[in-house]
């Protein structure tokens, strides 16, 4: 009888400890899109869909931008380009080529910046530019700067972010081209560290369609950061989220030592662009007042001045089949979403997105 009882209470232990670890998941699995510290303000239509348009694969990204054309690269087929014609929605399949065939390449990435094209593949390292109309791509850097992410800022600049050969850390910089000469300037002080100083401080590329204006957008902490076209003139600012430090669990990987995440980790940032004065980036993180629902619906996008340091207003991007925005991109009066295969066109209001704020709407960042 006595043992029974034991048995009885050891059982009555275990049901308890993990229903409490249950609620404790649940719990934070709510919190993960949940934040009642910030409320957002959604004004009427600052963006009024155009149309969807079925571009038949999931496995686009979008390449670049050319007034009425957009231009979307593909993963699976790296030498394949899809030029769309934003006004009448034609489209036209584009075939890349290295005019030198001894190259080899592991990871392409497509950039298409009027009046070239470039790709990229810094596992190896190596850009090829080239004309568009041509669409044949001569060597530009071989062999010269690795890096893991990069996107052209004009026809003989690219703006990258690389391993730093010393500190190991992720770094900032840009690869310079004058006549047959690649000058590599790195920026230690741009990413800042609170964890690793590359898991903590991954995020994306951003820049105006002037190249003038470069922007870096952490995925894990609500701030990002601006500069000029030569790293310089910097300017910090925070989201309206309130996570100001990275959620993440990092861990060893066997004998190598390599670090890996060993849980997902908290995005507050997923993607975002810029556009002149203002900065554009997706939250999946909801604040006060809003429905749980939404979030099963529509990507908020939250709209923020870098040159007032200010928030703005918010804005939905809606599912398509319970999918939701992969990337977007912003030209001329337009918003611009990949949607798993599909692309999203929103005309963007004018007296939101090109308006100077007065004194009084003024959100200032914390």
């Amino acid at each position: 009888m006595i043992t029974n009882n034991i048995y009885i209470k050891l059982l009555g232990t275990i049901c308890l400890s993990i229903g409490l670890v249950v609620i404790v998941f649940l719990s934070s699995e709510r919190q993960v899109h949940r934040n009642n510290a910030f409320t957002r303000r959604y004004p009427p239509h600052p963006v009024v869909k155009q149309y969807d348009l079925d571009i038949g694969f999931n496995s686009y990204y979008i390449a670049g931008l050319d007034k009425d054309m957009l231009y979307l690269g593909n993963r699976t087929s790296p030498w394949h380009l899809l030029q769309v014609n934003l006004e009448t929605k034609d489209t036209s399949h584009i075939q890349l080529a290295p005019r030198s065939h001894t190259l080899e390449y592991r990871a392409i990435k497509v950039e298409v910046l009027p009046p070239y094209f470039f790709v990229m593949d810094g596992t190896m390292p190596i850009i090829l530019r080239g004309k568009i109309g041509e669409w044949l791509a001569d060597p530009w850097m071989r062999e010269q700067a690795y890096f893991n992410k990069a996107i052209p800022i004009d026809s003989n600049t690219i703006y990258i972010r690389t391993t730093h050969a010393t500190t190991h850390r992720s770094t900032l910089g840009l690869i310079q081209k004058k006549g047959e000469h690649i000058k590599v300037q790195l920026d230690t002080t741009l990413l800042q560290a609170q964890i690793d100083g590359v898991f903590d401080v991954d995020g994306l590329l951003a820049k105006d369609l002037s190249g003038t204006k470069l922007g870096y957008v952490y995925y894990y902490r609500n701030q990002f950061f601006t500069m000029d076209s030569i790293l310089a003139s910097l300017s910090r600012q925070r989201t309206i989220d309130t996570v100001q430090r990275a959620q993440l669990k990092i861990a060893s990987k066997g004998n190598s030592g390599r670090t890996i995440l060993a849980a997902p980790p908290l995005y507050v940032n997923r993607t975002a662009a810029m556009s002149k004065h203002l900065i554009l980036v997706l939250s999946q993180r909801l604040g006060r007042n809003e429905s749980k629902e939404l979030l099963g619906q529509a990507s908020i996008v939250d709209v923020y001045d870098h040159t007032k340091n200010t928030y703005e207003f918010s804005f939905y991007l809606y599912d398509i089949d319970k999918h939701k925005v992969r990337e977007f991109t912003v030209g001329q009066n337009r918003i611009i979403a990949l949607i798993e295969d599909h692309l999203s066109v929103y005309l963007m209001t004018d007296r939101y997105f090109n308006a100077v704020p007065s004194r009084e709407t003024e959100r200032q960042m914390p």
